[in-house]
């Protein structure tokens, strides 16, 4: 074997590696794995009363840029924004997977967009606050909080997950997948409230993650890990 050929394996080797080990520091609630339980968001496409779940009968509707075409898919499968599926697999290309619906009276699979399943977060959790470049995030006494009237949570406030819900219609909001959590730290520490999920993260060190609200929170925000 010639210099070049072993570079080449040992880079494959270290490849391979790094995302084994990453994998291994993501929760099993945070992979994108057959059984892993999610909740559905708001839908990307427009619709003209209340907000819908982005869930459809097929695949091939999930397939488009929405930002430049925000039309209705005909087949949509009507649920409220927040209801629970779990995966059933992500189809190729990573965009898309087929989810399953979860209690009820009567079973239904749908499809959705990956980047609209926001994670069911364990009871019990450790969390950080992540406000991104604003200092804050939202945080909602009850679900039926409007938007005008959230206090705000300090990054880096830390919280205990108590479970999870949807807010009802907010004009004023698209966050409306929220993390009941208790706060343990900061201005709001002894309150509970909702939070949005997008505004949730996981303790880590700010060496180890790439994105700058990430950075300064020191936390890993609750998203579904993509290295599948």
């Amino acid at each position: 074997m010639n210099h070049l050929a072993r570079l080449l394996v040992a880079v494959a080797l270290l490849t391979g590696a790094t995302r084994v080990a990453q994998a291994a520091a993501v929760p099993p609630w945070l992979q994108l794995h057959a059984g892993t339980l999610a909740r559905v968001d708001i839908a990307p496409w427009r619709v003209d009363d209340e907000p819908e779940a982005a869930l459809t009968e097929t695949a091939g509707s999930l397939q488009r840029d929405f930002t430049s075409d925000a039309s209705r898919p005909p087949d949509i499968v009507f649920r409220p924004v927040g209801i629970p599926v779990r995966i059933v697999r992500v189809l190729p290309g990573g965009t898309v997977a087929l989810v399953h619906s979860v209690g009820g009276s009567a079973a239904w699979e749908a499809y959705t967009r990956i980047d609209r399943l926001a994670p069911e977060v364990p009871r019990g959790t450790p969390l950080i606050a992540a406000g991104g470049f604003e200092g804050f995030s939202d945080f909602f006494p009850s679900l039926a909080t409007p938007e005008h009237d959230a206090d705000r949570l300090p990054t880096r406030s830390k919280m205990i997950a108590l479970g999870m819900g949807a807010a009802p219609y907010d004009p004023d909001s698209s966050d409306l997948v929220r993390v009941h959590v208790r706060v343990v730290s900061g201005a709001l520490a002894g309150r509970t409230g909702w939070v949005p999920v997008s505004y949730t993260g996981l303790p880590a060190d700010a060496a180890s993650v790439a994105s700058q609200p990430e950075k300064t929170c020191s936390c890993r925000v609750v998203t579904f890990d993509d290295t599948f």
